[in-house]
């Protein structure tokens, strides 16, 4: 009876010393990290078309490397970003221009939309675009926050909001800008 009472515990004790090695771990699930930062600390993206910035973009990785971003370049050396607060939620979000960034060449952009320091969301700009920088309105008319600015394609100033589901595209006279 002793005997038979022991083997229960021990076969339990292997049980669960089984169980417990094959469970998997709480942090498992945790998605990869976005940590990304500008190259240059000064360089300003209201007003420069080249800021780079250097990093790692997590789980968004597969999103830019469909529009041509190499992301051993944006690991070591940096690439062309605009960092802002897009989605107006008090967390940094990154916008990234495509291979052939320049402001002769319209490229696809996509915005990577964090929340503490995780992906939260990936979308594509509705066009593709050349000058990028960030735009903060002084217009009253609008509501207050940043978004994105494409200067003069064909003497046109696009201006792009986010408004929680998607982007939103005007066009304006470079002129009037």
């Amino acid at each position: 009876m002793i005997r038979l009472r022991w083997t229960c515990i021990g076969a339990s004790l292997l049980a669960m010393a089984v169980g417990c090695a094959e469970a998997p771990l709480r942090d498992d699930t945790t998605p990869p990290s976005v940590s990304i930062a500008l190259v240059e600390g000064g360089c300003d993206p209201e007003t420069n078309f080249r800021c780079l910035c250097v990093g790692n973009v997590g789980d968004a990785a597969p999103h830019l490397q469909e529009i041509g971003v190499d992301l051993g370049a944006l690991q070591k050396n940096g690439w062309p970003c605009v960092p802002g607060d897009f989605d107006q939620d008090g967390e940094q979000d990154y916008a990234f221009p495509g291979e052939g960034y320049s402001c002769n060449r319209s490229v696809p952009v996509r915005v990577l939309f964090t929340r503490g320091g995780h992906l939260r969301e990936v979308q594509t700009l509705p066009r593709k675009l050349s000058c990028l920088q960030r735009y903060v309105s002084n217009d009253a008319s609008l509501p207050p926050g940043q978004g994105l600015v494409d200067w003069g394609e064909g003497n046109a100033t696009w201006l792009y909001r986010f408004d929680g589901k998607g982007w939103l595209a005007t066009s304006h006279l470079s002129e009037t800008h």
